[in-house]
């Protein structure tokens, strides 16, 4: 097996366990903090998301691109003045950030239209900012290195620390008012940034020892520069993206709501059905979606590296590779989230209202995972202008789709599902024919016509199920185990029969 694929392999077994944590946190906070609770949280959540999006500057990324680089020319030098300017710059942009987001968050308080209950979790989580903006650097030097083993366990222990919090303080805090508890919830996140954190620390260091310092001499130094300038062609774009998307997050639960109220529905029903939304249907949707990050993590050395060597073979490659994996996972989970959508929001959160909102997102799903991949590999290729570009229409146009369809009383809520399945739609298109006129990328049509051929059976396999009413004696858990087999084992004999049928068309040599 490939560097590429063990390195996704051992990311993506990593995050199924942080999001099963993930999951698990969120029944827990579900069930402590209750609907409106939940809408505070997923609220301040995309404002924590974009502090932390601009104290990590997305070095990681471009750490991962520049580093991977200069592997491919060996210049062990260069590596290490690479991650000392990275530092240096991270660490005093979040200390001001620190102290710039807490005046702006305590003159929001004093604004009357402000719920003051949104403003506690904010400022307990800006102290952990520079400890995210650290670990950021960290994560980004062993990407670079393809050396994926530190960041999965970083993951594992990220997230364990994360659930632990959770679990043993929120039980000793049921009597306390809900604004409390949420910002017991948003620590929880702190404490295992803090873990994760002396991990990669730890990692660092000790590799470093153990790596030697003779290497370090060989080549000559690099200005700091043409460092800056290195990573800023990366990191400034793709800081942009993350960016337009922390911004678009965090203006969202305000548009939405606002919307909402205009069709017509209460406060408290608005705030209710952007939870459900978010923190239901969404969190099972994008559940998958930890595929995705694990090729984006692999996938933006491993296309650096390959256009650096200037190896087109390995970089097709990678491509068919990452379209194949996407599609491996996603249609069957698109399938099952549209068949089985009540089942799995009542099995999980005890929401059966949430199941329509996941049926409405399933059909589109599969464009929403492909958007990791696409991504990474165009920042591999050095187009992040083009992501930041795009990603800014697609998201302008996603504002104007959810005021314009949520303030209608016959859309309401929908209309926000309407554009979110745009914006992924959309997006997707823009990024494959962005990568289609770089590199000239050819798709093997037959491959794809596998999988949809896999997906259609599987589609009428489970409109039979439900035909025959299963729920009634089948266990959902069970029905999901055989459509998934039914998914693999139709593509596994559709491979096979490719494979016959190439066999007997390709003429034997004389």
């Amino acid at each position: 097996m490939g560097t590429f694929l063990k390195g996704t392999l051992i990311l993506s077994l990593a995050m199924l366990y942080t999001k099963v944590v993930e999951f698990v946190v969120s029944i827990l906070l579900a069930r402590s903090l209750g609907s409106e609770g939940m809408g505070f949280y997923m609220m301040a959540l995309p404002v924590i998301g974009l502090l932390i999006t601009i104290a990590a500057l997305e070095f990681p990324t471009a750490l991962s691109k520049v580093l991977a680089e200069e592997e491919a020319h060996q210049n062990d030098r260069a590596r290490m003045q690479i991650v000392k300017v990275s530092f240096f710059v991270i660490m005093g942009l979040s200390l001001l950030l620190v102290a710039v987001s807490a005046v702006i968050t305590l003159l929001l308080l004093k604004w009357k239209n402000i719920d003051i209950r949104l403003g506690y979790p904010l400022l307990a989580l800006i102290p952990v900012v520079p400890v995210i903006g650290t670990s950021s650097i960290l994560k980004g030097y062993f990407s670079g290195l393809q050396k994926m083993k530190p960041i999965a366990i970083a993951q594992l222990l990220e997230k364990t620390a994360h659930l632990s919090f959770i679990f043993y303080v929120l039980q000793y805090m049921k009597d306390l008012p809900l604004e409390y508890r949420v910002v017991a919830a948003v620590l929880g996140l702190g404490a295992g940034e803090l873990v994760s954190l002396f991990f990669f620390s730890a990692s660092f260091l000790l590799g470093e020892r153990t790596s030697g310092k003779t290497a370090a001499d060989k080549a000559a130094p690099v200005s700091s520069r043409s460092i800056l300038k290195k990573l800023f062609q990366v990191s400034l774009p793709t800081t942009g993206v993350r960016i337009l998307n922390a911004l678009t997050a965090a203006v969202n639960p305000i548009l939405i709501t606002q919307s909402l109220l205009f069709a017509g529905i209460t406060a408290s029903v608005a705030t209710k059905q952007y939870g459900m939304l978010t923190a239901f249907a969404m969190t099972i949707g994008y559940f998958p979606g930890f595929i995705g990050y694990s090729l984006y993590v692999s996938l933006v050395p491993s296309i650096s590296e390959a256009r650096s060597k200037q190896d087109d073979q390995a970089l097709h490659q990678r491509i068919h590779q990452a379209f194949h994996i996407t599609l491996l996972y996603g249609i069957p989970c698109s399938i099952v989230m549209y068949f089985f959508a009540d089942e799995l929001t009542v099995l999980f959160y005890h929401s059966p209202q949430a199941g329509q909102f996941l049926m409405l997102l399933s059909p589109f799903i599969l464009f929403h995972y492909l958007l990791s991949p696409l991504q990474a590999i165009l920042f591999g290729l050095g187009r992040a202008r083009d992501v930041f570009s795009q990603t800014i229409w697609v998201n302008i146009l996603s504002i104007l789709l959810i005021v314009s369809f949520a303030s209608q009383s016959t859309f309401g809520i929908h209309g926000v599902i309407i554009a979110v399945n745009f914006s992924g739609v959309l997006l997707s298109i823009l990024h494959y024919h962005t990568i289609v006129e770089e590199v000239r990328f050819k798709p093997k049509l037959m491959d794809y016509f596998i999988f949809l051929a896999s997906g259609a059976f599987t589609i009428g396999l489970c409109e039979l199920m439900h035909k025959t009413h299963y729920e009634d004696h089948i266990s959902i858990i069970i029905v999901l185990a055989v459509v998934f087999a039914v998914y693999y084992g139709t593509l596994f004999f559709l491979r096979l029969f490719q494979s016959g049928l190439s066999r007997l068309w390709v003429k034997p040599k004389l």
